[in-house]
C-alpha cells in the first residue's frame, strides 16, 4: 500500500539560542484529518518547533516540507500564505481593538477598488457574529474591546480567528487553559469538525485527558529530542509522564500536612460590587486557603481587592489582629502580602529583561547602595534563588521570554520570596506548566506555609484546589456558596458544587 504524503513533513530541525541548544535534530510527520498531540516539559522544545513553523523564528538546520514541496518560512507572513495558524497559549490579542477587528487582523475585507476601497465594517461585524455563534457556540459581543472581556472569551475570539481564516494546519498551544468545561466541549466538537474537513491539528496540552479524548497520535520531546511517537489508544497516562520527565511521578499533589498555626488574616464583609458581597474567611499559619468557581464569579477580584488593586466597598482586612487598608499595591506589599497574577506575559513579567531584573524589582532595597543599584549584590541574590529553586536557565542574564513557562513562574516566585511576604495569594500558579514543574511548585509552596506563611490560591482546576489546599471555598455569583475543610469533601463532590449554580447547593457550612 502506497505510503501517503504527509501535509507536513520537517527533517532534522535545529534551534539554539544564546548557544544553548533547543531543538535537536527533530523528524516529524503530520497528515491531514488528525489530530495529534505535542507534549513535554516546559522547556522541551515544544513552542519552538510551533514558532519555526509559523515563521516566528527561523530555523538553524533542516528542512520543512509541505505536501512534499520545501518550503523555506522566514516570518509570519509566509506561514499564512501556506496555511498555518497557530493559537498561542498567551493570547496575541489586541486588548483595545475590538472583537471583530481582532478576528480579522491582517484578513480585512474590504469594499470598492482602487482609492473608493474602504473596510467593509457592517459584512466583518456580520461574518464575526457568524464564526461565534454559529460556528464556536459561544455568546460574544463582537463590538466589545478585547480587554473588556474575560479571559475564557478572549481565547475563543482567538480560537475564532482561526476558524475564519480556514487554515490547512493549525497549532493550538493550550487552547483549553482559561476555558470552562462547556466550552472546552465545544472547541473538542469544533477539532472533531475540522478534522472532517481533513484540517490538521497539532494540539499542545498539559492536561493528558484531553489528549486520550481528542488525539489519534502522540509525539513527546524532551530535551529537544523526539522521545516517543505513538498511537495515543496504544499510551497510559503513566508512559506519557514517564517518557516526558525521564522519571515516574508518583504523586502529582505533594501535600504536606501541617499543623495549623495561629491565625493569620482574617476577611471580614469584604465587598466589591459587582464582582463579589459579603466575602468573609481565615486564613492561620500554615495554611493554604483554596478559592474556586466559574469564570466571572468574582474569585480573581476577592484576592485583587486584598492585595489593593481594587478598592471594597464594605469590609475589613485584619492581619496580624490588627485592621489593615491596602489603598495600592505598595501598601499591600509593606503589609507584607505577595500576589502572582494568573496572566504572566501581560501582568507579572517583564519579558525583554533579564533574569537578574525580574528576581529583584520588587525588592530593590536589598540591592541599592548610595551609588545606586550595585549589579554584583542583584546577581548574587538571583544565583540564590535560581540555585534555591532549580530554575532552568542559560545565563542570568538572559530575558526572563526566553525561558519555559515553568521557569518564568519559578522566577517570580523567587521575587517575592525575596521580600519574606507572610501572606502569598497566587492566581492559576499552574496554568500552561507541566506535570514536573507544577509538582515543583506545589513543593515551593508547601515549603512556604511550612515557614509559618499562609496562601491563598484561586484556580479553575479542582483537582488542583484539592490537592494542594486546607479549606475550600466554593464562589458563584460574587457569594461564598460552599465552605469546607478537605476532609470534609470529596473531589467529586467539589466538581459538583463548583460547576452546578446556587439554587442547586447547600448554603456556605
Amino acid at each position: 500500500m502506497e505510503e501517503r504524503t504527509p501535509v507536513i513533513e520537517i527533517k532534522g530541525i535545529e534551534k539554539g539560542f544564546f548557544g544553548v541548544p533547543v531543538l535537536k535534530g527533530i523528524d516529524l510527520k503530520f497528515y491531514e484529518g488528525e489530530c495529534v498531540s505535542l507534549i513535554g516539559e516546559n522547556g522541551a522544545g515544544k513552542s519552538t518547533l510551533i514558532k519555526i513553523l509559523c515563521g516566528v523564528y527561523t530555523k538553524d538546520a533542516g528542512d520543512i516540507y509541505l505536501h512534499g514541496e520545501k518550503q523555506n518560512i522566514q516570518n509570519a507572513e509566509d506561514a499564512k500564505k501556506l496555511g498555518i495558524s497557530v493559537i498561542y497559549q498567551e493570547l496575541s490579542l489586541f486588548p483595545d481593538l475590538k472583537v471583530y477587528e481582532n478576528i480579522f487582523i491582517n484578513n480585512e475585507l474590504v469594499k470598492g477598488k482602487g482609492k473608493a476601497a474602504s473596510l467593509d465594517i457592517a459584512r466583518m461585524r456580520e461574518e464575526a457574529q457568524k464564526v461565534l455563534h454559529d460556528r464556536l457556540h459561544v455568546d460574544i459581543d463582537v463590538e466589545a474591546r478585547v480587554r473588556d472581556i474575560p479571559f475564557s472569551q478572549r481565547q475563543m475570539v482567538e480560537i475564532g480567528r482561526a476558524v475564519y481564516a480556514d487554515s490547512k494546519i493549525i497549532f493550538m498551544d493550550e487552547p483549553t487553559t482559561a476555558l470552562e468545561e462547556t466550552e472546552k466541549k465545544t472547541l473538542f466538537s469544533i477539532i472533531s469538525e475540522l478534522k472532517k474537513q481533513n484540517k490538521t491539528i497539532i494540539f499542545i496540552s498539559h492536561h493528558l485527558d484531553e489528549i486520550f479524548a481528542n488525539c489519534e497520535r502522540t509525539i513527546v520531546l524532551r530535551d529537544g529530542y523526539v522521545v516517543l511517537q505513538k498511537d495515543t489508544a496504544d499510551l497510559t497516562e503513566e508512559e506519557l509522564v514517564t517518557a516526558m520527565i525521564g522519571k515516574r511521578v508518583d504523586n502529582y499533589y505533594p501535600k504536606v500536612e501541617y499543623k495549623l498555626g495561629e491565625l493569620l488574616l482574617s476577611v471580614k464583609g469584604l465587598t466589591k460590587r459587582p464582582y463579589f458581597e459579603d466575602i468573609s474567611f481565615d486564613l492561620h499559619k500554615k495554611e493554604i486557603v483554596g478559592i474556586i468557581g466559574l469564570a466571572g464569579c468574582g474569585k480573581y477580584e476577592i484576592v485583587r481587592t486584598i492585595f489593593g488593586i481594587l478598592q471594597p466597598d464594605e469590609g475589613e482586612i485584619i492581619l496580624h489582629g490588627q485592621k489593615i487598608e491596602n489603598k495600592n499595591v505598595a501598601d499591600a506589599i509593606s503589609n507584607k502580602l505577595a500576589f502572582l497574577p494568573a496572566e504572566r506575559k501581560t501582568e507579572s513579567i517583564f519579558p525583554n529583561l533579564d533574569i537578574n531584573w525580574n528576581t529583584t524589582i520588587a525588592d530593590l532595597d536589598q540591592i541599592n547602595t548610595k551609588k545606586g543599584i550595585s549589579i554584583q549584590t542583584e546577581h548574587e541574590l538571583t544565583r540564590k534563588y535560581v540555585e534555591n529553586l532549580h530554575i532552568k536557565c542559560g545565563s542570568q542574564t538572559h530575558p526572563i521570554a526566553s525561558l519555559s513557562g515553568g521557569n518564568q513562574q519559578k522566577v517570580i516566585l523567587g521575587r517575592w520570596f525575596m521580600r519574606n511576604p507572610d501572606v502569598l495569594m497566587l492566581e492559576e500558579p499552574t496554568r500552561g506548566i507541566d506535570v514536573n514543574a507544577k509538582t515543583e511548585v506545589y513543593n515551593l509552596i508547601m515549603d512556604f506555609i511550612g515557614e509559618g506563611k499562609g496562601v491563598i490560591v484561586v484556580s479553575s482546576e479542582e483537582e488542583e484546589i484539592y490537592g494542594i489546599c486546607d479549606r475550600i471555598l466554593v464562589v458563584h455569583d460574587g457569594k461564598v456558596i460552599a465552605a469546607k475543610k478537605r476532609d470534609e469533601i470529596t473531589l467529586m463532590e467539589l466538581k459538583t458544587i463548583t460547576k452546578f449554580s446556587r439554587d442547586d447547593t447547600k448554603e456556605a457550612s
